[in-house]
């Protein structure tokens, strides 16, 4: 072999190399790295994007889901065996499912917290999100609404409650204070018969008409006065 022949050989070869290692490192670096749609699809639930109620009864400051502990939707306020002025701060998953919740504004401790957030309009299921609660003492009765989707139910005394900590929670808190939210199909069977104690419910503002042909009404406050009727003597 020439000396001209073996120098073009070995540019060839050196060629061929350099070419290789290159391939090498812009492989390397795509398998580090995940495509952006992947990496924005990390932070954000299978649903898409989902926009905010438009009917919130609080209004907050959304929290990252790392700012709470995460918690079922199953769970309860009870499980947190926490005293009543306590505040606990959890993160609800994305996905989650609806579960039982006896209260408005004001639930009893053993509500889904995570189904009574989205029925106060603070996350969605398809999201999930972090909510702050703050454990309050049980109350006589609990109203019931719905709201967001979710439909929750009224109760009578129980011994411990908890709400959630937003701007206007005590605003909230009063009005359910002053008269208990019920739905149209609510008995007065709700209360505990008291004799001459007056109890002042709130009704929605549109209701359906019901299967005796009643006529739709608007929003109406009601006052009940509880009595005993008397033996015959």
């Amino acid at each position: 072999m020439t000396p001209s022949y073996q120098l073009t050989a070995n540019r060839r070869i050196i060629g061929c190399c350099l070419a290789l290692v290159s391939a090498a490192i812009v492989l390397g670096s795509a398998a580090c790295s995940k495509p952006k749609n992947e990496n924005s699809a990390a932070g954000t639930s299978g649903g898409g994007n989902i926009s905010a109620p438009a009917n919130n009864a609080n209004t907050a400051s959304s929290l990252p889901a790392s700012a709470g502990k995460p918690t079922t939707w199953e769970a309860n306020a009870t499980s947190l065996s926490g005293k009543d002025g306590e505040t606990f701060t959890l993160a609800c998953s994305p996905g989650g499912t609806e579960h039982s919740v006896w209260g408005s504004d004001i639930y009893t401790a053993d509500s889904s917290i995570c189904t009574a957030a989205v029925h106060s309009g603070l996350i969605t299921y398809q999201q999930g999100g972090a909510v702050t609660i703050e454990l309050r003492p049980g109350r006589s009765i609990y109203g019931c609404s719905e709201r967001n989707g979710v439909t929750t139910s009224y109760y009578g005394p129980y011994q411990h409650s908890f709400v959630f900590k937003t701007p206007n929670i005590e605003a909230l808190v009063r009005e359910a204070d002053e008269q208990t939210p019920v739905l149209w199909n609510t008995s007065p069977a709700m209360v505990s018969p008291e004799n001459g104690k007056i109890y002042k419910f709130k009704c929605p503002p549109v209701a359906k008409k019901a299967t005796c042909g009643a006529p739709t009404y608007t929003l109406l406050t009601r006052r009940f006065v509880m009595r005993r009727s008397m033996p015959a003597s």
